[in-house]
């Protein structure tokens, strides 16, 4: 599966986890047979070690790792060294009404029924996200404090819980995200600062003419890898970025000012009404007077 920007962002919108089971789970030994979920696990091993199989692939595990079980892949606890300290969840990452229904699976695939296997979830962290079933990141200690928090609040679930546990368990996804994106692009680390200053200056200066060249030179790059850095990070290049603040900017004049056409093109850059109007209409869909008639008192 060719997976785009496109599909990360629109995924990422969707998301609206909920948790459906969550424990702070402690064992003398570990041993499970081999199973089934249907919908996610993550578990996080804060103290002993574990031995796990996720369908064909062995793995031992150490304190600060974390497994994702993902929906529909066999695994199973093959033994463990010392006390296991596991606080694990049990979540849906997108809506499902029947998200409380849905149990906790113990058996292998060939044994469920077919209405069980239609409750398996697809797995969209692992196929547009990229997250692998076994998580190694240096911010693991973050992702074990939100996990606490979050078993906490699932321990007691007053009236407020589906907001608290969303909130949570996306900043839970969001510092693994952020963990995996940091194991890849160790490069990419380095120059964090630099497009940070580099946008900085786009938001700073975007009603003027920026080149290539000069962003490359505030971030100290090659003009080749500043471009791929960039788009690497923000999935768009600097022109980009800079035309879709500018009509951010627009935006916000049209509705909340009272300034002509005219002069909103001109204080975003645009030499004439007419280059902001197609170049409006040519990103937005719509033109600018069609915009302003959306809004009461456009």
């Amino acid at each position: 599966m060719d997976v785009t920007v496109t599909d990360k962002k629109n995924l990422l919108i969707r998301l609206s986890p909920n948790v459906r089971r969550a424990w702070n789970h402690r064992a003398p030994e570990m041993k499970l047979k081999p199973r089934i979920i249907f919908d996610y696990e993550l578990l996080y091993l804060e103290r002993g070690e574990l031995r796990i199989r996720i369908e064909e692939t062995g793995f031992s595990l150490e304190p600060g790792d974390m497994v994702l079980f993902k929906p529909g892949k066999e695994h199973e606890f093959v033994g463990s060294a010392g006390e296991s300290w596991m606080p694990h969840i049990h979540f849906d990452v997108l809506y499902y009404d029947n998200f409380e229904e849905v149990p906790i699976n113990f058996k292998k695939k060939k044994e469920c029924q077919d209405e069980e296997i239609a409750w398996i979830r697809p797995d969209v962290l692992g196929s547009i996200l990229n997250i692998p079933d076994v998580i190694r990141i240096k911010n693991h200690s973050e992702v074990h404090k939100s996990l606490i928090q979050l078993i906490h609040t699932y321990e007691r679930r007053d009236a407020d819980f589906p907001i608290l546990q969303k909130s949570i368990m996306l900043r839970i996804l969001y510092l693994i995200l952020k963990g995996l994106e940091a194991n890849d692009n160790a490069k990419f680390n380095l120059h964090q600062t630099a497009l940070e200053n580099t946008v900085t200056h786009i938001m700073e200066n975007y009603n003027q003419s920026i080149s290539l060249d000069d962003l490359s030179k505030i971030a100290c790059l090659s003009v080749y890898h500043f471009s791929r850095l960039f788009k690497q990070k923000f999935g768009v290049s600097p022109h980009q970025f800079q035309m879709q603040y500018r009509f951010e900017k627009a935006k916000e004049l049209m509705i909340y000012s009272q300034l002509s056409l005219t002069s909103i093109a001109e204080k975003i850059g645009y030499s004439s009404v007419f280059a902001f109007s197609k170049a409006f209409k040519q990103s937005e869909g719509v033109s600018p007077r069609q915009f302003m008639q959306t809004f009461p008192g456009g």
